[in-house]
């Protein structure tokens, strides 16, 4: 279980993020939407401890070994898709049920340099499915994916926390990615909470910026 109290992070660009109690159970999948620059690479940031708050506290239950951050701009190790791969702590010896989830059979030998900016994101994907941590948080994972690469990886990531029971945060600018993988919603303004909860409460938006967010997307 992850707890948030009372939590306040500033920047000299005058952005405060400010998370006053926010609890994320284990097994969770939670999607973080909200406009660029709301809040949301900041949490994951301090949720994976590569910030430190100015204010409050955040309480996790998973040791620092069980959680795996990735950034918006992952590093790719020198070598092919295969060894980016099994470089994950606690990777399994058969990679064949991940490979086939994010289509990759045709690219695990191929250097990363001969990959595509969507290819290498796939990787990366498969690259945090395969290690043994509880704890994923990911900052826009499907980012360069089309529609139909981002559907199959949506489901792929979805059905693999489902399978292991992981903990997921993941970032998103689209709403139909954060409701085909998450089971619960966290919508941010301006660094500040303004909805959390079940997916289903979000057809339906309670706040004046949840209404607008959603009417915006949907066109």
């Amino acid at each position: 279980m992850i707890r948030i109290q009372h939590l306040k992070k500033s920047f000299a660009t005058d952005f405060t993020l400010s998370v006053d109690d926010l609890t994320v159970e284990d097994g969770d999948r939670v999607a973080l939407i909200g406009l660029n620059g709301s809040g949301k690479s900041t949490l994951l940031r301090l949720l994976a401890g590569q910030l430190a708050p100015d204010e409050g506290e955040i309480i996790c239950d998973f040791p620092k070994e069980a959680v795996s951050y990735q950034p918006q701009s992952p590093y790719a190790f020198r070598g092919t898709a295969e060894y980016n791969i099994r470089i994950a702590p606690g990777a399994p010896k058969d990679l064949t049920p991940l490979l086939q989830k994010c289509r990759l059979e045709q690219l695990y030998k191929k250097k990363m340099t001969a990959l595509s900016g969507g290819e290498q994101q796939r990787v990366f994907l498969a690259r945090m499915l395969a290690g043994g941590c509880r704890l994923l948080l990911l900052d826009e994972p499907l980012s360069a994916a089309d529609l139909q690469t981002g559907e199959y990886l949506s489901r792929a990531l979805r059905e693999e926390c489902e399978a292991t029971g992981k903990t997921l945060l993941f970032s998103t600018h689209l709403p139909k990615q954060a409701f085909d993988i998450a089971n619960k919603i966290l919508l941010l303004d301006g660094g500040r909470v303004v909805e959390y909860g079940g997916k289903e409460q979000f057809r339906t938006p309670e706040s004046d910026f949840g209404k607008a967010f959603f009417a915006l997307w949907k066109g």
